[in-house]
């Protein structure tokens, strides 16, 4: 292989947004505690609120990129481009359930998930399993008006999830307190949030370059590995900054408040912006997903039972 072989600048690109997103997400995990005591009474809400808007923009960024690409790319470029965008939907969910969920559930093995949080446990899961298998099965059915009905009915039970959240009765009679908010702490946020909206850009042009010409799996499959590498790691690092802190709560909203967003706002996001037509590597994936949906249902009962 020559040099001129080696895509360079595509590898430069995806480095560079990859390096944008995670130092992104270290600044918003600095300051994300202080500003979920500080604004919210309901902790459990402002860490799903703050959680989506700042550690799960990069998901649904990266795929609205991708689709805006194929309109302006039409031709050979438009199946690669909607290719990753699907990449990047189904693949952030899918690390998600396949690693955050399990490594959360390891590190807290010995602990008891709050009561609060098992009830999400055991009436989140069903919701996301039917808004997941509902999207998947619009993508074999090549009707614009009933992928738009989809696409409403996902945002709307984004939004039915987050007013259902209930606080602790420690956060209910708790108020805002400590130390005030401070300008780095903002500065932090604000700084973490353009990070993370500049990056997938980056990312997706680099990755729109390695992938190569013409109509091939390629394109979803490297956005399918490489889009989550990049686009989960606010949540992975916020996660292991919380659990380090013995923060398991906090740790809890976050994963299962960015797998909410994921199997919801993000699938609208194709719904809306793309052909959505998928395959049969789709549906096994959505398949797999939906099964580790499943068992979390399983698990938050029995959790509800054993305490």
């Amino acid at each position: 292989m020559t040099v001129s072989a080696v895509p360079l600048g595509g590898i430069v690109r995806l480095g560079s947004g990859f390096l944008a997103i995670a130092v992104g997400s270290a600044l918003f995990s600095h300051a994300a505690e202080r500003l979920i005591h500080r604004l919210f009474t309901n902790r459990q809400m402002g860490a799903r609120i703050l959680g989506n808007v700042s550690l799960s923009l990069p998901e649904a960024i990266l795929p609205v990129f991708a689709f805006l690409s194929s309109r302006r790319h039409p031709g050979t470029g438009t199946d690669r481009f909607l290719d990753i965008g699907v990449g990047a939907i189904l693949g952030a969910p899918a690390f998600l359930l396949l690693v955050l969920w399990p490594l959360y559930l390891w590190a807290t093995r010995k602990q008891h998930i709050p009561a609060s949080r098992r009830r999400q446990l055991v009436r989140e899961p069903p919701i996301l399993m039917a808004a997941l298998a509902g999207a998947l099965a619009l993508g074999f059915l090549p009707v614009p008006g009933i992928r738009i009905a989809g696409g409403i009915v996902l945002l709307a039970l984004y939004l039915f999830l987050v007013l259902r959240i209930e606080p602790t009765a420690d956060e209910a009679d708790a108020l805002p307190g400590g130390d005030p908010v401070r300008s780095s702490d903002v500065f932090a946020f604000l700084a973490g949030t353009g990070l993370v909206l500049v990056g997938p850009e980056l990312f997706l042009s680099g990755l729109g370059e390695l992938s190569g010409p013409g109509p091939s799996a390629t394109p979803f499959l490297l956005s399918l590995v490489l889009s989550p590498l990049a686009t989960e790691s606010p949540e992975m690092m916020a996660l292991v900054f919380f659990l380090r802190r013995r923060e398991r709560v906090l740790g809890f909203d976050i994963v299962w408040g960015s797998i909410s967003f994921q199997l919801t706002v993000s699938l609208s996001v194709g719904l809306f912006l793309s052909p959505w037509t998928l395959a049969a590597r789709h549906a096994v994936l959505g398949g797999i997903l939906v099964a580790i949906l499943f068992l979390s249902t399983l698990l938050g009962r029995k959790r509800s039972r054993d305490v």
